[in-house]
Formats: structure tokens, sequence, C-alpha cells
């Protein structure tokens, strides 16, 4: 059985694996300075809702029905479970 997409993934990790001469140190090492060099721009990625031209709507609250649990103070914890 072959998979088109599962061989193109094969042959990209093989070609950079081959960039680096298959040390994974030196693929490390260029991934971390990559990362760094991302995070000292900021996010640069844009809002794919801004490039549309639809405004970006704000998350929606959380209903009380979905919220957590408030735990209750000790004492009151002990006394719902004597009265149980």
């Amino acid at each position: 059985m072959n998979d088109t997409i599962v061989q193109e993934v094969r042959d990209i990790r093989a070609a950079i694996a081959a960039e680096f001469g298959y040390d994974r140190t030196k693929f490390i090492a260029w991934a971390r300075e990559q990362t760094k060099q991302r995070k000292a721009l900021g996010n640069t990625r844009p809002n794919k809702k801004l490039e549309t031209g639809e405004a970006a709507l704000p998350p929606e609250p959380r209903s009380a029905a979905c919220s957590l649990p408030v735990p209750l103070p000790r004492r009151e914890a002990q006394k719902r479970r004597a009265f149980l």
C-alpha cells in the first residue's frame, strides 16, 4: 500500500537529515536558533480571519455550567462528608 503523503513526508525527512549530515545535534542546534529568532521577532504569524477581511471575534465567555467547581474549605468539606 503506497500512500503519497507518507512517502512525501519520508522524502522530506530524508532530505533534512542529509542537509545536516545525519547529525541530530546539528539539527537540534539549528532548530533552537530558529526558535530564538522567531521569539525575538514576536508573533509574526498573521491572523487568518484578518487576512480574509473578517473581524477576529473575542472568545466567548464560559458559562457557569461549564466552569470548574470551587473547592470548599476543609471544614465545610468534612461537614458534607459527615452528612452524606
